[in-house]
């Protein structure tokens, strides 16, 4: 049986221009409360962390896709990671789009922290 990956770099476009699309607009981002414990702790903020998700994209940068496997509510869902520079700080950032019906309506980050060795830019 083959093996699944854990990570892969993203092709599909389209998903590419929604979280582009999405990150735009920081009134339709929404942290977990663990993200959003690691962000202040960095004192960014989710604007600025939008703005540099805008910016990897814009860039060229590689977009990885996976699987999330530890939230458990939402567990084995699609997730995207970048691995912009927000304030001077490498960061680690993972997303969902979420969506309700058939529109993607918000960009929910799960995990945003300084990256420790992992995938660099």
């Amino acid at each position: 049986m083959p093996r699944i990956p854990k990570r892969w770099e993203l092709t599909d476009r389209k998903v590419i221009r929604t979280i582009r699309r999405l990150a735009a607009i920081p009134e339709l981002v929404r942290t977990t409360t663990r993200c959003l414990r690691d962000m202040t702790s960095l004192r960014i903020t989710v604007a600025g962390l939008c703005q540099a998700i805008c910016d990897w994209i814009d860039a060229g940068e590689t977009v990885i896709a996976t699987i999330t496997t530890e939230d458990p509510k939402h567990i084995a869902e699609p997730a995207y990671e970048v691995y912009p520079v927000v304030e001077g700080v490498k960061m680690f950032v993972k997303v969902s789009v979420v969506s309700r019906g058939s529109q993607p309506e918000l960009l929910l980050i799960t995990s945003a922290h300084e990256n420790e060795g992992g995938q660099s830019a």
